[in-house]
């Protein structure tokens, strides 16, 4: 299974992206109610994703190098127990998950961590162009974290592969403006990230910003408090992006990618700055 997945782990992650977002981008642009913007944010969203899939391709190390590493050396909690296979597939999925979470919680409560993370937030709508609408330095950052817990929990090397196809997918899927019907988005939101869920961490309301940090599975919100299940707007928020985000070149490539030394509008960071006072 492992020699399979190494194989064929590149291939399938980018297959599961771009091949979500080709299938779901076309169903947004044939049956989607809400007519995204398009023009200059699709080409800043699209210039967005290609600057990060170049950045996370250069990276010397990887997350399947970390758990190689903590394979070989025996170096980890999974890999001093002795768990059956598929038990450990499961938690290391899991664990790895939870890494995600942690990191996103991360990102907005910090405040220079917010200045790369409010790349995202900043969209003023929301369709699969979204899904990796990122500062291309969020991703070094990232790693600089996630790499070095990898090794500490020694979670699997088919764990990290099997939830990063898993994500890849997930990515595009959550972030698209088409809806999944309200029962079957009820019972998937017990385990998964559905793009109602999401859309409500994408309000420009501060407070639903701060919530259902969850990228694939929902779980982690649940138990840390994060979830929440409808916006103050009903079942989903009327308005996306950031207070004040309408004062700055939102969709301007070059705004964005200085937005780590520019700052993001005043009303987010004092708010991010209250995180850090009460924490």
């Amino acid at each position: 299974m492992e020699d399979v997945l190494r194989l064929h782990s590149e291939t399938l992650q980018y297959a599961a992206f771009f091949g979500l977002f080709a299938s779901l981008g076309g169903l947004e642009l044939w049956l989607s109610k809400e007519k995204a913007q398009r023009g200059q944010r699709w080409r800043t969203n699209i210039a967005l994703t290609v600057l990060c899939v170049l950045v996370i391709g250069a990276l010397p190390v990887s997350a399947v190098i970390a758990a190689d590493y903590a394979a070989t050396s025996q170096t980890g909690l999974l890999n001093i127990t002795d768990l059956p296979l598929i038990i450990a597939l499961v938690v290391g999925v899991l664990l790895r998950s939870f890494l995600s979470y942690l990191t996103h919680v991360a990102f907005h409560r910090a405040p220079w961590l917010w200045r790369l993370h409010a790349v995202h937030h900043m969209d003023t709508d929301m369709d699969v162009t979204t899904a990796v609408r990122m500062h291309p330095f969020e991703f070094i950052v990232s790693a600089v974290f996630v790499l070095p817990c990898i090794v500490a929990f020694g979670i699997p090397v088919e764990a990290i592969i099997l939830y990063e196809i898993l994500d890849a997918g997930m990515a595009v899927a959550t972030h698209t403006n088409l809806r999944v019907p309200e029962r079957i988005d009820r019972v998937l939101r017990w385990f998964l990230v559905t793009p109602t869920m999401h859309r409500i961490h994408h309000s420009a309301w501060q407070p639903e910003t701060d919530s259902n940090f969850g990228a694939t599975f929902s779980i982690w919100d649940h138990v840390f408090g994060t979830y929440r299940a409808a916006s103050r707007d009903g079942v989903a928020p009327a308005r996306l992006g950031l207070e004040g985000g309408e004062l700055t070149a939102c969709h301007h490539l070059g705004h964005l990618l200085a937005l780590p030394v520019l700052g993001v509008p005043d009303s987010h960071d004092s708010q991010v700055n209250m995180h850090k006072g009460a924490g």
